[in-house]
């Protein structure tokens, strides 16, 4: 019976697991990303910026940012330099709650349209990790990771 019991909770425990990943993504988090995806097709750096908090930290290729104005000042470059008229997919993935009002989310990004000295096109992708916070009934990214994959060749075996 102990058996019995024991396997039945260790069954009802992936089903809620397997459950509870199937959900959709929160619509604040989708809301999020399709306004920044948006805000880069216009080249708007203080559009983008505006989707940071006041102190957010940002890792990515181009170094880390420290906060909303770093963030823009760095996507002012990029929209006047290698990024002018690019446009950013934004594909969601998963989220893990750390709180009431935070959010641990991960997914992957692809830019479009980037050019390289010779003219032609720059495959640029990669995956992402934020945590974004609620404030004021929105969310905010509050610390954002972007890392795009090894050279081709250059990825672990498993």
């Amino acid at each position: 019976m102990k058996r019995l019991t024991g396997a039945l909770c260790a069954l009802s425990c992936l089903a809620f697991a397997a459950a509870a990943s199937a959900q959709a993504v929160d619509p604040g988090i989708e809301k999020l990303a399709r306004s920044y995806e948006q805000a880069w097709a216009r080249g708007d750096a203080a559009g983008v910026a505006a989707h940071y908090t006041d102190n957010a930290l940002s890792v990515n290729a181009d170094g880390v940012q420290q906060g909303r104005a770093a963030i823009q000042a760095l996507m002012v470059k990029n929209f006047t330099g290698p990024w002018k008229g690019t446009t950013l997919a934004v594909h969601l993935g998963k989220s893990q709650p750390l709180g009431v009002d935070t959010v641990l989310h991960e997914g992957t990004y692809e830019v479009v349209g980037v050019k390289g000295p010779d003219g032609k096109p720059v495959p640029i992708h990669g995956s992402y990790l934020n945590t974004v916070v609620k404030k004021a009934g929105a969310y905010l990214i509050a610390g954002h990771m972007a890392f795009a994959p090894p050279p081709p060749g250059m990825t672990p075996t498993r």
